[in-house]
């Protein structure tokens, strides 16, 4: 009687996981192929969830609803870290005009808690809420373990030069949090401006946002 609850909301969890990254064309099929769920189960969940007005449908796909995008700006690590990350990242953004994002773990992945696009298009998805490649530089300084040598550089940070995507370079740096725990760092610019050219503002910026972190 208390397996088939749980199936449920697994089974749910993980059509809200997958919906960012399905696309908007065949979204169905293509949940089902993320999820590892039957079409006819995806199609259902999508339908209570939509019930609960977690999900909508418009203009011909669905989408996450309003309401859940709000709660999830609520959830961070450490309680005060997205406002004492707001102006640091602001100051950084205007100073490179580079895409800049705070990440932290996410159970097995890594999430933009704060992310501001830059001045320059980016193949990336640059909103609060992404999802990092967990070969990225800001993932990297977050793994336990040395990056690669060739992505490795000095005081923990490591660099993505179109390692993950063609015309994308990424500079990351590791933020002590308190009680021990960790985030990145990190800026997003294209090919033809290198990220790591940004190196010293970001360094810079790592070590004002820990110093308003201590007094949290």
């Amino acid at each position: 009687m208390q397996r088939e609850p749980r199936s449920v909301v697994d089974g749910a969890f993980r059509v809200l996981r997958a919906l960012p990254e399905a696309g908007r064309e065949h979204q169905v099929t293509r949940l089902a192929y993320l999820t590892g769920l039957p079409r006819p189960t995806v199609h259902r969940l999508l339908g209570q969830l939509r019930d609960s007005g977690v999900v909508t449908w418009a203009d011909g796909h669905w989408a996450l609803s309003a309401s859940l995008l709000g709660l999830a700006q609520q959830v961070e690590p450490l309680s005060g870290l997205r406002a004492a990350a707001s102006r640091v990242i602001q100051s950084l953004r205007e100073e490179t005009g580079a895409a800049v994002s705070l990440v932290v773990p996410s159970e097995d992945s890594f999430v933009a808690l704060e992310m501001l696009p830059g001045s320059e298009p980016l193949p990336i998805d640059a909103r609060s809420g992404a999802r990092m490649p967990a070969s990225t530089a800001a993932a990297l300084v977050l793994t336990p373990g040395a990056p690669p040598a060739a992505r490795g550089r000095p005081f923990g940070a490591a660099i993505d030069d179109q390692d993950v995507l063609d015309g994308l370079t990424c500079y990351a740096v590791p933020v002590g949090l308190p009680g021990g725990r960790r985030a990145s760092l990190q800026i997003a610019t294209t090919a033809l401006r290198p990220a790591e050219r940004f190196a010293a503002p970001v360094h810079r910026a790592a070590v004002a946002l820990e110093r308003r972190l201590s007094v949290l």
